[in-house]
């Protein structure tokens, strides 16, 4: 079968329509998916820049989780310190009470300070964030990174808590060979042989003076413990602020580069509306120009009628 002729106005403002429905077409997929550069046919150059961009901005975020699982490994360890160090206050308040205490209450007083022992002990076993426990052990270490740069990086090492290297004695050094049951003279009660504050007989004035003069070696350790403590929280706040400002760095650098990525491939939603609008006219007019060549051929056909 031969081809239909077309003459030449009809097939150039048939040509002019599909090239107008095409226009309209990519138009409205900007419209619908807001982007102007979706693939690497619209424009290689800019979409594998985009991509660039937006693949670094993901990789930074998955960094951004675990900067902030590193804060909160970080606050608990401090959440702890604060519990300690109310503990350790309560022990000084024991030894004040002892002062004045008759032996059956010193008795009492001795198995509570023990508890208070033993309560910071279980205390510091239970300040573990996913399995990382910063204070029952110099070998454990917090490592944090925040890029894909080896370097970048920030490390936290642990310390040790447990009652045997805890507690100083009233020079600031570790209290020699402490546990529940020695921790007492370890502090400063040296006259303390059997079972506590109970073996000193407080009846006699010199005893009474000997026990006063432990009792204010022994708080004076347990300050020490103090300040030790709080110089070990103070190193971890800092890191904790370390990390909570490399945490809202990445957030803020990773929206930068969303947004850079977004500037290559975005679509100008105003501008991309008044397209079609221009587009629709135009095909209108174009549908008009189809016909009015129409018209002319038929006006031919009449000269045979």
């Amino acid at each position: 079968m031969a081809d239909i002729a077309l003459s030449t106005s009809v097939r150039s403002n048939l040509l002019a329509l599909q090239n107008t429905s095409d226009f309209i077409g990519r138009t409205q997929g900007r419209l619908s998916t807001g982007l102007a550069v979706s693939s690497p046919v619209d424009d290689a150059v800019k979409f594998f820049q985009a991509k660039s961009l937006s693949n670094r901005a993901s990789d930074l975020l998955e960094r951004k989780d675990s900067v902030d699982q590193g804060v909160n490994a970080l606050k608990t360890a401090l959440t702890a310190t604060d519990a300690m160090e109310d503990l350790v206050k309560q022990m000084k308040g024991v030894i004040d009470s002892a002062r004045s205490a008759d032996k059956t209450q010193r008795t009492a007083y001795t198995v509570q300070f023990e508890e208070l022992a033993k309560q910071i002990e279980k205390l510091v076993d239970d300040a573990s964030y996913q399995g990382l426990n910063l204070l029952n052990s110099t070998a454990s270490k917090l490592s944090v990174r925040f890029s894909d740069k080896s370097d970048s990086k920030l490390e936290v090492d642990g310390v040790n808590f447990k009652t045997s290297a805890f507690f100083k004695d009233d020079g600031g050094s570790t209290a020699s060979a402490a546990t529940e049951k020695t921790l007492l003279s370890s502090i400063g009660f040296t006259s303390v042989a059997g079972d506590g504050f109970e073996d000193y007989n407080v009846s006699q004035a010199s005893i009474l003076a000997s026990f006063n003069s432990d009792a204010d070696k022994a708080i004076n350790a347990l300050d020490q413990t103090i300040s030790n403590l709080r110089s070990e929280a103070a190193k971890i706040a800092g890191n904790v602020a370390i990390l909570q400002v490399r945490s809202n760095f990445t957030e803020e650098y990773s929206n930068v580069l969303e947004e850079g990525a977004g500037q290559l491939t975005l679509a100008d939603l105003n501008a991309e509306g008044a397209n079609l609008l221009a587009l629709q006219t135009r095909q209108q007019m174009g549908i008009q120009a189809l016909s009015f060549a129409g018209q002319s051929e038929q006006a031919v056909l009449g000269l045979f009628r």
